[in-house]
């Protein structure tokens, strides 16, 4: 692997309702470049709020949290969303396209909310996600017209757009079948492996977690295991 890209030290987060309760409880881990990590525990464990503070989708913490040796903490709202936009990839368990948007208009919003390409640049750059996703022919179809395989495909694309360096994702296969979880994992590979992508990713799905680089098991807002696997790619 190479150096780290995520580095949390001493994170805590504490809610209040409906009683006080820490939900993350003295968390210290490293992610390096390049390195496909999942996050397991069972329901309630702290898990995707550990993903949640990771990826500056939640702020409200205690600790530090560094990302390609920046403290997020440092930055503020704006700033955040900006870093967020340029570095960070999402990939949810509910795709979240729009239905009346095509697949190339969903898949290219990211890029138009970071404004840095044209619009031919941004179209272009869609176009050649969508092909290395096997779904460049659905790009004028309707994003509802899809199945639900091809949908978190899009999904994926649409998180690639802005070239992040980390792709975070919440249960990204928690819809699908067999075949298409397979088929995810492969895209989510060959992404680990043709560029060095980092992934970090939320699931229940033992198929899932056992085709990452590494398991990190939470339970009660605690690290409780961190296990290397092989990688796949390397097989």
């Amino acid at each position: 692997m190479g150096s780290p890209i995520i580095t949390a030290t001493h994170v805590t987060k504490t809610f209040t309702e409906p009683v006080e309760f820490k939900v993350l409880n003295d968390i210290s881990l490293t992610v390096d470049r390049g390195e496909f990590v999942v996050l397991v525990g069972p329901s309630g464990s702290g898990k995707t709020t550990l993903m949640y503070t990771l990826s500056t989708l939640d702020t409200e913490y205690d600790g530090t949290i560094s990302i390609d040796g920046v403290d997020i903490r440092g930055l503020g709202k704006d700033a955040v969303a900006d870093f967020r936009n340029s570095m960070i990839g999402f990939v949810f368990q509910f795709h979240y396209l729009l239905p009346d948007f095509t697949v190339l208009q969903n898949v290219m919003l990211p890029a138009q909310r970071r404004g840095i390409l044209s619009a031919e640049e941004m179209e272009d750059r869609a176009m050649k996600t969508l092909s290395m996703l096997g779904v460049a022919d659905q790009a004028t179809k309707k994003s509802s017209k899809l199945s639900g395989g091809q949908q978190q495909r899009v999904a994926i694309a649409r998180a690639l757009i802005n070239e992040p360096k980390i792709i975070f994702g919440d249960e990204p296969t928690g819809n699908l079948d067999t075949k298409n979880t397979g088929l995810v994992l492969d895209i989510l590979n060959e992404l680990k492996a043709e560029f060095n992508q980092t992934i970090l990713m939320v699931t229940h799905d033992v198929q899932f977690a056992r085709r990452a680089d590494r398991i990190i098991s939470i339970r009660d807002g605690r690290i409780v295991d961190n296990e290397e696997h092989y990688s796949p790619s390397s097989h």
